[in-house]
C-alpha cells in the first residue's frame, strides 16, 4: 500500500505540474513560451518514468531493473530542464554580461562540481558494479543534480533586482522547486552510494513537491519580457550579493579543504599555508571590491549611458531620410550622412573638407544660439538643382559656437505638386482663366479688404447661344470657343485686370482703376466689341453673341462682396431678356432691380407667414354650362406692395431656386381647398400648376405622397397641370413620372399646348388626360384664321386620342361660340369669372 500511494502520488503531481506548464505555454507565446514549453518535457520525461517504474513495482511486482527505461527519462527531466534555461539564458544575457555571467556560474558550478566530487561521486570508486549501465548512471544521477543546479544559480543571476520585485512569485517557486529537486536527489544518492541508508521512499515525495512547485510557478507568472539592453542595470543588496557569491564559496571550499587537512597528515604544511596564502588574498580582493564597488557600479552605469546615446545618434544620422551633416565655421562639412550623399552623388569621403557656404549663408544674420530654417537652392555638381528647406542647429562646446548640424530636405517635388494643387484648385483647366473659386477670393481682397481707393467695375459676361453651338458642332468646337473668349478677353483687358471663367459660359471680368463713368463704359464696350467677332473654329466661322451686365464699385460706397455679385448677376440677366448682344449697368436699372431684389429677399418671408393666397377661375363644361374644376392660381398679398401678380415674382422664383419651396406651398393649399369642397358637397376638380424644376425634381413625387397624407384629400379631385416644355425636357424620364402620378389617382394637363417643341408622334405615349388650349391662340379663334386652324387641329387631335381639351383665355361670346360649335369640352376665361377667392366659388358653383 505505501508502493501504490507513493507512485500514485508522484504520478498525479507529475500529470498537474505537466499541464500548468503547458497553460502557461499557451499563455505566454509571445513572451516565454519556449521557456515553459521546455519545462513541461521535463515533467512529462519524469511522469513517462515514474509510469514505467509503476508498472514494474506495482502491476508486474517485480525489482525495478538498474539500469533500466525508467532511469533514462529520470536523466532526461535535467536536459529539459537545461534546455529551458539555457533559453532563457540566450534571450535575456546580453554581449557586455556575458564573460561576467559565464565566470560567476563557472564558479559557483566548480565548487558545486568539487563538493559532489568530494562526497559523492568519489564513494562510488568504493563501489562495487556489476555492469557498465550502473557505472554510468551512478555517475549521471550526480550529474544531474549538478545541472539543477546551475539552472537554480542562473535564476539567480540572470534578472536584477526591479524583474525579481515584478516576478518575485514565479521566482520564488521556480528557485524552491529546483531546490527540492537538487536536495531530494543528492540525499538519495548519499543514502543509497555512500550511508547505504534503504530507506530512501520517504524522499520521494520531495521529487513531486519540486514539480509541483515549477508547476506552480508557470501558473502565477506573468511573463519574462525581454528587456532593453541598455536598461539592465541594478544596485543594492541584491547586486552585492551576486557579486559576492563566488567568492564566500571558494571561502567555504578552502575551509572544507582546511579542515580535512587537519584530518588528513598528508594534506597538513604546504596545503594548509596555500590555503591560508589565498584566503588572506580573496580577503584583501574583497576589500578593494568594497571600496571600489560604487566606483565600478557608476563608471559601467556611464559606459552603457554613452553607448546608448552614441547609437541613438548613430541611428538618427545613418537613418534618417533626409540630408543630415555638420558643417564647422568655415561651412566645410565635417560629417555626411547616406542621404547627403545620395543628394550630392559623392561618397562620404569626398564630401568631408568641401565647403558649402550656401548651408549656412543665412546662419550669420540669425542668433547662432538658437535653430534657423531656411529655404536655399542647392547647386550640385552634376545634374539639376534642388530646392533645400534646410535646418541648422548650432554646435555649441563649453558656451563656445564651434559649428552646426543641419538637417536639409529636398522640397522640390512638393513646390511643384504644390503649384499643381493651386492651379487644379484656382484655375480652370480647360481655359487656363482663374476659376470661380479664386474670383471671390480676389473680389472680396479688392472690395473689402485695406486697398487705395479705386473704383472698379465687374462684368459679368454669358454667351447668348452657346448651347446652340455645342449642339450644332459639338462639344470640341464648343471647348474651343471658350478657349478662344478667354483669350480675348486676356487681350482687350488691362494687365492689372481680372478675367475668370466662372463656369459653362459664363465669365467675369474685374475692370480696376476707373478714373471716370465715362472711361469705365468705354472699356466695358471694348469687350462687347471684341466678344462679337467672328470666331473661326476648326474651319468653321460663327458669331457668338455677349449679354454683359456690369456694375460699378467705388471704394468710398462700401459696397458687400455678395450684393455686388448680384447686382452684376441681375444686369447680366436684364442684358440676356431685352435680346442680348448688349451691356446694362446695374445703375440704370437700379431701381427696377431693386425691387426685383426686395421680392427675392421677402418671398421666403411670405411663404413664412401666409402672404401668399390661392385664387381660383372658374372651369365650365361647354354642353351644360355647368362649373366642373377651378384651376389655382397663386397670388402675393405683400403687406406694403399690395397685391403682387404672378409674373412679378414667380420667374424670380425659379432663378432664385425657391420655386420648389412655393410650389409645395402652392400644392398643400390646393389639397386642403379641395378636401374642404369635398366635404362641404362641391364636386369640384381643382388643377393645380408645377413647374418645370418642381416636376423633374427627384423628390416630386414622395413630397405628393406626404402632401397627401398630410391633407388627406382624394387625389382623383387633383388635376396636375405640367407646362408642355416641361414634358419635353426628359421624355422618357416624364413618362415614368406621369405613369407613377397616374397610379396615385391624379390626372394630368398638357399647360400651354402648341407653343412648346414635343413631338406628336410622342404625345400618345404620355399616359395624360386633358390638354389646354392657350390664351394666345383663343385671341385668334375667329375663322379663316391661324389661331381657328390651329385649336381646330388641337380638338380633332385630342378626340382621337380620347382627351378632354379646355381652353383658356376666354373672354367674349363670340370665341365661346366658336369653341362651342368645335366641340371644345370646357372653357375656362373671363368670360366665365375671373380668379377669385375660395370663400366666392361656392355661390358661383350653385349658379
Amino acid at each position: 500500500m505505501s508502493a501504490w500511494g507513493n507512485n500514485v502520488f508522484s504520478i498525479f503531481g507529475c500529470i498537474i505540474a505537466t499541464v500548468l506548464l503547458l497553460q502557461a505555454h499557451q499563455k505566454f507565446r509571445q513572451h516565454e513560451g519556449r521557456f515553459f514549453l521546455y519545462l513541461a518535457c521535463g515533467t512529462g520525461s519524469y511522469l513517462i518514468a515514474e509510469l514505467i517504474w509503476m508498472s514494474y513495482e506495482n502491476i508486474r511486482q517485480v525489482e525495478v531493473p538498474f539500469p533500466g527505461v525508467s532511469d533514462i527519462f529520470y536523466v532526461f527531466q535535467s536536459v529539459w530542464f537545461l534546455a529551458a534555461f539555457l533559453h532563457l539564458i540566450r534571450r535575456h544575457v546580453t554581449k557586455n554580461r556575458l564573460i561576467s555571467f559565464i565566470f560567476d556560474i563557472a564558479i559557483v558550478m566548480t565548487v558545486a562540481v568539487t563538493y559532489s566530487w568530494f562526497f559523492l561521486i568519489r564513494p562510488l570508486f568504493d563501489t562495487p558494479f556489476v555492469s557498465r549501465g550502473e557505472v554510468i548512471l551512478a555517475f549521471a544521477y550526480p550529474m544531474c543534480d549538478i545541472v539543477l543546479l546551475f539552472c537554480m544559480i542562473s535564476i539567480y543571476y540572470l534578472f536584477e533586482k526591479r524583474e525579481w520585485q515584478q516576478r518575485l512569485r514565479l521566482f520564488q517557486f521556480l528557485f524552491i522547486g529546483l531546490l527540492l529537486q537538487v536536495g531530494a536527489d543528492t540525499l538519495f544518492v548519499y543514502m543509497t552510494t555512500v550511508s547505504g541508508n534503504e530507506a530512501v521512499r520517504l524522499i520521494d515525495p520531495l521529487f513531486i513537491l519540486g514539480l509541483l512547485m515549477i508547476g506552480v510557478a508557470g501558473h502565477i507568472g506573468s511573463p519574462v519580457a525581454e528587456e532593453p539592453q541598455q536598461e539592465r542595470f541594478s544596485s543594492g543588496t541584491m547586486q552585492l550579493g551576486k557579486l559576492f557569491l563566488p567568492y564566500v564559496l571558494v571561502i567555504l571550499l578552502f575551509s572544507t579543504m582546511a579542515l580535512y587537512a587537519r584530518r588528513d597528515e598528508g594534506l597538513t604544511g604546504l596545503m594548509l599555508g596555500c590555503a591560508i596564502t589565498i584566503l588572506l588574498i580573496l580577503i584583501r580582493q574583497i576589500l578593494m571590491i568594497l571600496s571600489n564597488h560604487e566606483l565600478i557600479e557608476e563608471i559601467h552605469h556611464k559606459a552603457d549611458e554613452l553607448e546608448v546615446s552614441e547609437e541613438r545618434y548613430k541611428s538618427l544620422f545613418t537613418y534618417h531620410p533626409d540630408a543630415v551633416y555638420s558643417l564647422d565655421l568655415t561651412g566645410r562639412i565635417e560629417s555626411a550622412n547616406p542621404s547627403f550623399e545620395k543628394l550630392t552623388e559623392q561618397s562620404a569621403n569626398e564630401l568631408v573638407g568641401q565647403s558649402y557656404r550656401q548651408l549656412m549663408e543665412q546662419q550669420a544674420a540669425t542668433d547662432k544660439t538658437t535653430a534657423h530654417q531656411f529655404e536655399t537652392i542647392f547647386r550640385k555638381s552634376g545634374g539639376m538643382d534642388v530646392l533645400l528647406n534646410v535646418t541648422n542647429i548650432p554646435i555649441r562646446v563649453r558656451d563656445r559656437f564651434v559649428g552646426m548640424y543641419g538637417i536639409g530636405q529636398d522640397i522640390t517635388t512638393v513646390r511643384e505638386n504644390e503649384l499643381k494643387i493651386r492651379r487644379l484648385a484656382y484655375y480652370d483647366h480647360l481655359t487656363g482663366a482663374i476659376n470661380r473659386t479664386y474670383f471671390e477670393e480676389v473680389l472680396h481682397h479688392l472690395v473689402e479688404g485695406e486697398q487705395d481707393d479705386e473704383t472698379i467695375i465687374l462684368c459679368f459676361i454669358d454667351l447668348d447661344d452657346f448651347k446652340l453651338v455645342n449642339d450644332s458642332f459639338g462639344h470640341h468646337v464648343g471647348d474651343q470657343l471658350l478657349i478662344q473668349v478667354v483669350q480675348r478677353l486676356t487681350e482687350t483687358v488691362d494687365p492689372e485686370d481680372i478675367v475668370a471663367r466662372q463656369g459653362g459660359d459664363e465669365f467675369t471680368v474685374i475692370l480696376r482703376k476707373v478714373t471716370s463713368d465715362e472711361q469705365g463704359r468705354d472699356r466695358t464696350a471694348r469687350l462687347l466689341d471684341c466678344l462679337k467677332k467672328t470666331y473661326s473654329l476648326d474651319g468653321i466661322e460663327l458669331i457668338s453673341n455677349p449679354s454683359i451686365g456690369a456694375v460699378s464699385c467705388p471704394r468710398t460706397t462700401g459696397k458687400h462682396v455678395v450684393t455686388l455679385l448680384k447686382q452684376a448677376d441681375l444686369a447680366m440677366y436684364q442684358a440676356k431678356s431685352s435680346g442680348g448682344k448688349s451691356i446694362v449697368f446695374f445703375e440704370d436699372i437700379a431701381e427696377k432691380a431693386s425691387y426685383r431684389l426686395r421680392l427675392e429677399s421677402e418671398l421666403p418671408i411670405a411663404i413664412e407667414t401666409d402672404q401668399l393666397i390661392l385664387y381660383y377661375q372658374p372651369q365650365v363644361d361647354t354642353l351644360t354650362y355647368q362649373m366642373v374644376g377651378v384651376e389655382g392660381l397663386v397670388r402675393w398679398n405683400h403687406p406694403e406692395l399690395g397685391m403682387i401678380a404672378p409674373n412679378d415674382f414667380i420667374p424670380m422664383a425659379e432663378e432664385a431656386g425657391m420655386i420648389i419651396r412655393l410650389g409645395e406651398w402652392v400644392l398643400r393649399e390646393g389639397f386642403l381647398q379641395a378636401k374642404r369642397w369635398e366635404e362641404e358637397g362641391l364636386l369640384l376638380k381643382v388643377g393645380l400648376n408645377v413647374s418645370m424644376q418642381q416636376f423633374h425634381h427627384p423628390t416630386f413625387v414622395l413630397t405628393l405622397i406626404r402632401l397627401v397624407e398630410e391633407t388627406k384629400v382624394n387625389p382623383n379631385r387633383i388635376d396636375l397641370e405640367i407646362t408642355e416644355v416641361s414634358a419635353v425636357e426628359d421624355i422618357e424620364e416624364t413618362v415614368e413620372t406621369m405613369n407613377r402620378l397616374k397610379e396615385l389617382g391624379f390626372t394630368i394637363s398638357i399647360d400651354d399646348f402648341g407653343t412648346g417643341y414635343s413631338s406628336l408622334s410622342r404625345l400618345a405615349d404620355f399616359p395624360i388626360d386633358t390638354l389646354k388650349i392657350p390664351r394666345e391662340f383663343v385671341e385668334k379663334i375667329q375663322p379663316a384664321t391661324t389661331g381657328y386652324s390651329m385649336i381646330s387641329s388641337i380638338i380633332h387631335l385630342a378626340k382621337s386620342l380620347e382627351l378632354e381639351v379646355i381652353a383658356e383665355g376666354v373672354e367674349t361670346l363670340e370665341q365661346v361660340n366658336v369653341l362651342n360649335w368645335l366641340e371644345c369640352s370646357r372653357m375656362q376665361g373671363y368670360y366665365f369669372g375671373r380668379p377669385m377667392p375660395a370663400e366666392h366659388i361656392p355661390a358661383l358653383y350653385q349658379k
